[in-house]
């Protein structure tokens, strides 16, 4: 009976931890996508080909939606119900979800914008 609460205490710690590297992984992201559109907007050149003007415009598209799932995996919601492991469990799959769609967001602009180089 006793050991059960340290067995919940241990797995909240646990996720809460993965919470904070979720949260460090959103910030890098974040930056990752501040310098890849303003590398977009600086590479962008009234004189380009269209097929190439039109790579970069689709990259910062699919940058500039990278940047909603990583902003809504950032927002505190692990104090809306503190120490609830079915509440931490389900923020951590859902940041997950989340951040890997962000990724493939950047996978897919980096992609295009490998086109218009």
């Amino acid at each position: 009976m006793d050991n059960k609460p340290e067995t919940e205490i241990e797995k909240l710690t646990f996720i809460a931890s993965r919470l904070q590297e979720l949260n460090n992984t959103a910030s890098q992201i974040l930056i990752f996508l501040s310098f890849a559109i303003v590398a977009g907007v600086t590479y962008l050149n009234p004189s380009m080909e269209l097929s190439r003007k039109t790579a970069v415009h689709f990259a910062l598209r699919w940058w500039i939606g990278a940047i909603f799932p990583t902003v809504i995996g950032i927002i505190p919601l692990k104090e809306v119900r503190d120490r609830d492991l079915w509440w931490y469990r389900f923020l951590l799959r859902m940041r997950l979800l989340l951040m890997w769609s962000a990724i493939i967001c950047i996978f897919v602009g980096a992609i295009e914008f490998f086109r218009a180089v």
